[in-house]
């Protein structure tokens, strides 16, 4: 998403060099006021979102705790702006604190095994009537229409039906599961044609086989089974802080599925089922706390997002740049220019030099660049333009890109690298870089030296 409150369009402040410029400041991670100038920006940065996201099928997944706990007031605002923005809602409900309360108001006994409940033929009714009642419930919020309400307007058609087939779970170990079933297929087509029409899907967590019998499902699974079946681009969980966290008990933002399985022991939750759908194709899955207001359209509309992003692929990665990422790295360094901080490159030039470029990219965004042009015949390469959009410094990404260019560097075969630096000799010197004189940049570069701007000059080894 994604993310981030601030646009590429602010200007750099702080201390940098014609290197790079690595200012320091907290991000403000208030939500920008409506009449503000903080409002424009951030809806300026959500419009790629909107654009993107605009024909893409989402598959939701409001856990029953959540549910239990009110969740679906607010968030059926949001939901609605999902719908009108043209993306494709597929939601799918649990119902196990609902389902334990109805059960034991009956004195009806239940016991699970893992992470599924044995469902006994006295259970199986009282199931559906709970899962029924919020079925209604989620159809009741989502066809609210009335007049300065978020949802004025709306006229939301939510869909519901037998798009899940499912059979029994059978016996496991000797346990006998009787009416706790698996998802066999999900009637994709069916789903299909519904969203083709607008309308929201709404899944719950019973299944129907062809002989006309009920089973009790793991939502988590209808959930991950409908996005593979959809070709969903995001599955999202909304539950009680879902979020995976470190050891010191905050949230990781992002991760991919293999970090993500290392920590499966940690949660509560079967997000393993989740997992699933990654390996399967769905591209990203989305963990976020319901309770927040607005975590839903603050991870899809900021880059930076509010819950933690499991995906398939890294989320943050640096590759080499491409013409398409020549605006972005325009609208990094033209501030550091303006400032006198980088010598000026005229566009020209600096499409000319695209391929010394290297980018680090956040979903699909450049928030950072650095240059490294080779001189094998000095066995040296110059570091120039090291830069990192604002918002994002701080976090060890220069440090990143430096250690991309010392093993690109060696990949090359060459033994040092040297910068130009102006204001920050002191952040090179405290990664390897000593002072040199201009007398050891190799001849071509040598000639180009400006010794009125009175650039210091560090080098430093490729290393082994």
């Amino acid at each position: 998403m994604q993310k981030g409150m601030i646009g590429r369009g602010v200007s750099v402040k702080g201390r940098t060099e014609e290197g790079m410029g690595m200012a320091e400041r907290e991000r403000n991670e208030e939500v920008p006021g409506k009449n503000g100038a903080g409002y424009v920006e951030w809806f300026r940065e959500a419009s790629p979102y909107i654009h993107q996201f605009r024909g893409e099928t989402f598959v939701l997944l409001l856990d029953g705790d959540l549910l239990r706990e009110g969740g679906m007031g607010a968030l059926a605002h949001d939901i609605a702006l999902l719908s009108s923005l043209g993306i494709r809602l597929v939601l799918v409900f649990g119902a196990s604190p609902q389902i334990d309360a109805s059960l034991e108001f009956r004195a009806v006994e239940t016991t699970r095994v893992g992470k599924r409940r044995i469902t006994p033929p006295e259970a199986l009714g009282l199931l559906m009537e709970s899962v029924g009642r919020i079925r209604f419930e989620i159809e009741a919020a989502l066809s609210q229409g009335t007049d300065g309400t978020p949802m004025g307007g709306a006229r939301i058609r939510v869909v519901s039906g037998n798009f899940v087939i499912g059979r029994p779970l059978g016996v496991i170990d000797g346990v006998d599961f009787l009416y706790t079933g698996t998802v066999r297929r999900i009637e994709s087509e069916a789903i299909r044609h519904h969203l083709d029409q607008g309308d929201v899907v709404l899944l719950s967590p019973l299944a129907f086989s062809p002989t006309g019998e009920i089973f009790n499902v793991l939502s988590f699974e209808v959930a991950s089974r409908a996005a593979v079946a959809v070709g969903a681009s995001k599955l999202i969980l909304l539950a009680l802080s879902p979020e995976i966290r470190n050891e010191r008990g905050e949230p990781l933002r992002q991760l991919v599925l293999p970090e993500a399985r290392a920590r499966e022991a940690t949660s509560p939750l079967p997000l393993s089922v989740l997992y699933e759908a990654l390996d399967q194709g769905v591209p990203r899955l989305h963990l976020l706390d319901g309770k927040k207001d607005g975590a839903l359209l603050l991870e899809l509309f900021t880059r930076d997002g509010i819950g933690t992003l499991v995906s398939r692929d890294p989320f943050e990665h640096i590759r080499p740049a491409v013409l398409d990422d020549l605006v972005d790295i325009l609208g990094i360094i033209r501030p550091l220019e303006a400032g006198g901080i980088l010598v000026r490159r005229p566009r020209e030039r600096l499409e000319m030099e695209l391929s010394h470029f290297t980018v680090t990219c956040r979903d699909r965004t450049v928030i950072g660049c650095v240059s490294l042009t080779p001189y094998p015949a000095s066995s040296m390469a110059e570091m120039a333009c090291l830069a990192i959009l604002p918002e994002y410094q701080g976090a060890g990404r220069g440090e990143q890109l430096l250690a991309w260019c010392r093993a690109e560097s060696k990949r090359l075969g060459l033994k040092k690298i040297f910068v130009l630096t102006t204001q920050s000799s002191r952040w090179f010197m405290e990664r390897g870089f000593v002072p040199a004189s201009p007398e050891i940049l190799p001849p071509d570069r040598k000639m180009l030296y400006d010794p009125d701007r009175k650039s210091q000059v560090l080098v430093s080894e490729v290393g082994p």
